[in-house]
């Protein structure tokens, strides 16, 4: 008796749970059909579409069916946001659709989801948007397809590089980057005194991955740019280059006035094991720049022999805590480098 009673416990236990299971998704179907019609109200409208981003893709046939409200270019726009959220690559085909939406702010909310999700099969319908009227269309429409980068379309990249909307320009030089474009670098060159300092940061991140001899000279001239940020990421980018002429741009760097650039400069010659590096780094062991001093300290421990147990260590003394501990440090690399 006792093994049945059992039995049929364990029975209730589990229609029980199944019950409270099936009541709880249909809570949930309750819950996202609720906040789906709550997007037709301006009053719940960003509380709704923000709720619903957050389901992930299981939200998707509820806000799907909405692409096609002819009527409110709001609710259109709203579902196009959410399905770019949750990235459902299921739905790519109707976001594709809605490239073509007569309303420019839903083909512009379009090509934002397809940054996210879009597909080699969305590269045609997204290039028929550069032409578009509204600055903000072509803009999406570019930044979806650098993200996509499909290769053999340098072509077109290369065809929008001077297109009077800098984050054109500045999208169009990232899928070049990406696409490690060399037949690229000549234009890319003309491109480095483009009035955005935006653009130009960019331009230097792309000549890094490209990383061809000949973005040398472009990169050379970043160094020297009006925008610290730009110099900074110039002097990374030359760091990578595999040219050994990129060591006298880089030298030449290490003798900048700004310490941040310095600094960059001396630690990609140190990465770069070049023949010039502990020279310069010698140089500077008593730069006033504290970024420039720790720099050179590490590179002459990394890079210096026995000999240069001497340079290191009257900085053992140093009155920064930092200067003494990297000169330590340094000391212990020649040491055991012997």
């Amino acid at each position: 008796m006792a093994r049945k009673a059992l039995i049929a416990l364990v029975a209730i236990i589990l229609v029980v749970g199944v019950s409270m299971a099936h009541a709880g998704e249909m809570g949930k179907i309750y819950k996202l059909k609720r906040l789906t019609s709550e997007l037709y109200e301006r009053r719940t409208h960003n509380k709704a579409k923000n709720y619903l981003a957050n389901y992930g893709t299981e939200v998707t046939p509820f806000v799907l069916p909405l692409l096609k409200d002819r009527s409110n270019e709001r609710v259109r726009i709203a579902a196009l946001y959410i399905i770019g959220k949750v990235a459902d690559t299921s739905a790519e085909d109707e976001v594709i659709v809605a490239l073509k939406d007569p309303d420019h702010r839903v083909r512009q909310e379009a090509a934002k989801a397809l940054t996210s999700m879009g597909s080699q099969k969305a590269v045609e319908p997204l290039k028929g948007l550069l032409n578009d009227y509204y600055p903000n269309v072509r803009f999406n429409a570019l930044r979806a397809l650098s993200s996509i980068a499909p290769e053999g379309e340098e072509n077109f990249f290369i065809s929008v590089l001077n297109d009077y909307d800098p984050r054109i320009r500045l999208f169009a030089i990232k899928a070049l980057g990406e696409l490690r474009s060399k037949k690229a670098v000549p234009y890319l060159a003309q491109m480095v005194g483009d009035p955005d300092p935006a653009v130009r940061m960019e331009l230097a991140v792309a000549m890094g991955q490209i990383g061809t001899d000949d973005c040398l000279q472009p990169l050379t001239w970043l160094v020297g740019d009006p925008d610290t940020n730009v110099r900074i990421i110039a002097v990374e980018s030359l760091g990578t280059l595999k040219t050994k002429a990129a060591d006298d741009s880089l030298v030449q760097a290490a003798n900048s006035s700004d310490p941040r650039i310095a600094s960059r400069a001396i630690r990609a010659l140190t990465e770069r094991k070049s023949p010039q590096a502990l020279a310069v780094a010698k140089e500077h062991l008593d730069d006033e720049h504290l970024a420039v001093k720790l720099a050179s300290i590490d590179a002459v421990g990394q890079l210096g022999g026995s000999k240069e147990e001497a340079v290191l260590e009257p900085l053992l003394t140093a009155e920064s805590t930092k200067v003494r501990r990297t000169a330590e440090e340094a000391l212990k690399e020649v040491n055991e480098g012997r």
